[in-house]
């Protein structure tokens, strides 16, 4: 990784290329485009590369080879998560409005894209914390953190579960976004990863309150998010939750389990699922 932002420029080409997929309508049609055009920057580049772009207002490295995010944000930030970044929005402003810090929880973070889009609108008041333990997207995420230093996001690099411990990680070489933990076996080779329940983490980081948290774990959301629930206090239970859908992994039917708890769908994305705490 090249050591300061700038340093991987778009060259006059690429630059020209990603100005036109990212004013493409957010619809099939566009999406069909700046996938054909998108390959024009990407066929020429052998293994994984990044480029230092402007969004948000923010700079980020971005390498769009083996993260979808990541090659999502760089080619179509239009496209980008549009509903839930329209969700967040709302929270924020709901914030601003009562006059108190926007407190946003990342889990699952991967390069932090989240985060550095609420950090973006949040104000430098805002705590926004990213936990992430795959530690190529770590890595990421920190440099550009560093090339914005202004930003309020603080970087956990572990895992959450459903118990204290340690697990591994099988990494998705394709989609990093892909990437799981996996219970921990002494008995095979490679790095044990810091594991802790959710509530153990936000009582150590002594939040008073969430507006936001997303979760995308692929698969273990519900093993923290039960967890979670069954041992906080409402006032810790965020207004909005953020989180991938995965139910056909889950051993806990969560959308019931939330529904019971107040939470409603407020709008459904190809992935995620979005809920709006309820108070009668």
């Amino acid at each position: 990784m090249a050591s300061r932002f700038g340093a991987l420029a778009p060259r006059p080409f690429e630059r020209a290329i990603i100005a036109m997929t990212s004013h493409l309508p957010n619809n099939w049609l566009g999406l069909r485009v700046a996938i054909g055009l998108r390959k024009l920057v990407m066929n020429p580049h052998e293994g994984d590369f990044g480029l230092d772009v402007e969004r948000w207002g923010l700079n980020l490295r971005l390498y769009p080879r083996f993260n979808g995010c990541e090659k999502n944000l760089l080619f179509t930030p239009q496209m980008y998560e549009a509903l839930e970044r329209t969700e967040l929005i709302l929270e924020i402003d709901k914030a601003k409005k009562a006059g108190r810090p926007f407190c946003f929880l990342d889990i699952g973070a991967n390069v932090g894209l989240f985060s550095f889009f609420v950090a973006s609108l949040a104000g430098p008041r805002a705590k926004i914390i990213a936990i992430e333990p795959e530690p190529t997207s770590l890595s990421r995420m920190r440099f550009n953190l560093a090339a914005n230093p202004h930003v309020p996001i603080q970087v956990l690099g572990m895992a959450l579960g459903e118990t204290a411990g340690y697990v591994s990680l099988e990494v998705d070489r394709r989609d990093r976004g892909g990437t799981r933990a996996v219970p921990f076996d002494e008995h095979k080779p490679g790095d044990a990863i810091e594991c802790r329940p959710l509530l153990e983490v936000i009582s150590r980081e002594q939040l008073q309150y969430i507006d936001a948290l997303k979760i995308d774990v692929e698969g273990s959301e519900d093993r923290i998010v039960v967890p979670f629930f069954l041992g906080a206090p409402d006032a810790l239970w965020p207004n909005l939750i953020v989180i991938e859908d995965t139910r056909h992994l889950w051993r806990t039917d969560l959308h019931s389990f939330l529904a019971e708890r107040g939470y409603r769908v407020s709008s459904r994305s190809k992935l995620n699922v979005m809920l709006r705490r309820t108070r009668e």
